[in-house]
């Protein structure tokens, strides 16, 4: 097995072990054992369980990062691509979170250390739809940069009440999204969003 897949393997095992069990409740014996492989070869690749809980969280956040960048190079108009963008990250954090919840207080720890690379790169990809939605006429906008960072730090606002379900507490989702396009699309200066809001 070539090197890459054995690391990857190691972290899914990994993954799998700490979402079930807890990572308090599994050795790094538990995890060579669950990945048919010694514990030189696990300690080769992680030198604790703590490195590994954080490379299995790396490849989660790659996961979102691959799916918010295939929604910003898709042909979608740059309203709709916002919103579908805003939409499979908040649903992709809260798939992970759910699936890891044994984690969450380690999740939410770990998670704010690594995203910094993925929170440039979201702002980024904000900032072209923007860009993109400005020059198209879409959008009326000053500053692309400005309002893609505080749509950035809006969404990791609004993150743990939608993943906890409190913003949907009482209401269905279809709510939530109208009511979040509604905000997002007319904080953008959206012509057809700004006729509504009147």
């Amino acid at each position: 097995m070539a090197t890459t897949e054995t690391r990857d393997l190691i972290i899914r095992t990994a993954r799998r072990l700490f979402a079930q069990q807890g990572i308090g409740n599994i050795t790094m014996a538990d995890i060579a054992k669950a990945a048919e492989k010694s514990r030189r070869t696990v300690y080769t690749y992680f030198q604790s369980k703590e490195e590994l809980l954080e490379a299995s969280i790396e490849m989660e956040v790659s996961k979102i990062s691959t799916a918010i960048t295939k929604v910003a190079m898709s042909s979608l108009p740059p309203d709709r691509k916002i919103m579908k963008l805003i939409f499979v990250r908040l649903q992709s954090t809260r798939s992970i979170v759910r699936r890891n919840s044994c984690l969450h207080s380690e999740y939410i720890l770990i998670i704010e250390h690594i995203r910094k690379k993925f929170d440039a790169k979201e702002i980024a990809l904000f900032r072209h739809i923007i860009a993109e939605g400005k020059h198209l006429g879409i959008f009326d906008v000053k500053s692309p940069d400005l309002a893609a960072r505080f749509l950035h730090f809006c969404l990791k606002g609004i993150e743990m009440p939608f993943i906890n379900g409190i913003m949907s507490k009482n209401n269905d989702e279809q709510l939530v999204e109208a009511f979040t396009e509604k905000i997002i699309l007319g904080a953008l200066g959206h012509k057809a969003a700004n006729r509504e809001q009147q």
